[in-house]
């Protein structure tokens, strides 16, 4: 009798050899990627931070730019300031004398429409000087906002007294009180931003800078210190 066909050879096509093959190609195919992946993941881990250090050289160079850049901004601010405040206090002036602190009763003549506009060009013409400045650290973009809103602000009581001179009845009288209003805001804000120009002046070694607007006591404003103009903080002269 013929031997039975043994269907698990090779040569059986129905044979289950050849499936067992095939699956155990791929699990050792799988494995193999496996491996590879968490081999390429490990390496990574160790190699990823490996960064090179800083050089200390260009590091240095780096901060030393920077801060000639902050100086050369603070001088640029302070001639800025400087020029804008000749302007401004003739204005700030007259509207001390149109419009009292104190709420007293101007003394002489009210100012013609010619002066009022001449005061309104002048302001416009100091706002001008803050305009386009360059970005800056902290301390320069506060300051130099600063003196920019006050100047904004005393345009504002320009415009207002402007107002005031062709009303009539309550409303020139509450135009006039909102002139003065503003006018002394514009004064106090000023005197914050002057006061951080003074301290970034001796920080960057120009020495004191004292560019207050005319103030009246008791309005809020913030005063100069005591140190000369121009002297460094330890009261000596300052070397730039």
């Amino acid at each position: 009798m013929p031997a039975k066909k043994d269907h698990s050879s090779p040569d059986t096509p129905g044979g289950t050899t050849a499936p067992a093959s095939a699956s155990v190609w791929w699990l050792t195919a799988g494995s193999v990627l496996l491996v590879g992946a968490l081999v390429a993941a490990i390496a990574l881990l160790f190699t990823g931070n490996d960064h090179p250090a800083p050089d200390p050289a260009r590091v240095a160079e780096l901060e030393a730019s920077a801060r000639e850049r902050d100086l050369e901004q603070v001088e640029a601010l302070i001639h800025r300031t400087r020029a804008a405040h000749e302007e401004l206090v003739p204005v700030v002036e007259s509207l001390d004398a149109a419009v009292p602190p104190d709420g007293s009763t101007p003394a002489g003549d009210a100012p013609g429409a010619g002066e009022v506009d001449s005061w309104l060009e002048t302001v416009h013409d100091a706002a001008r000087r803050f305009e386009d400045a360059p970005s800056g650290d902290t301390g320069y973009n506060v300051t130099h906002a600063g003196l920019s809103n006050a100047v904004d602000l005393l345009g504002s009581a320009v415009v207002a007294y402007a107002n005031a001179r062709t009303a009539e009845g309550v409303q020139r009288t509450e135009l006039l009180e909102l002139a003065g209003d503003l006018r002394t805001q514009a004064v106090r804000a000023w005197s914050v931003a002057a006061t951080q120009l003074d301290m970034a002046s001796v920080e960057s070694g120009h020495g004191h800078v004292h560019l207050y607007l005319p103030a009246a006591p008791g309005s809020g404003a913030l005063e100069p210190d005591g140190a000369e103009e121009g002297g460094a903080a330890g009261g000596e002269a300052a070397d730039g």
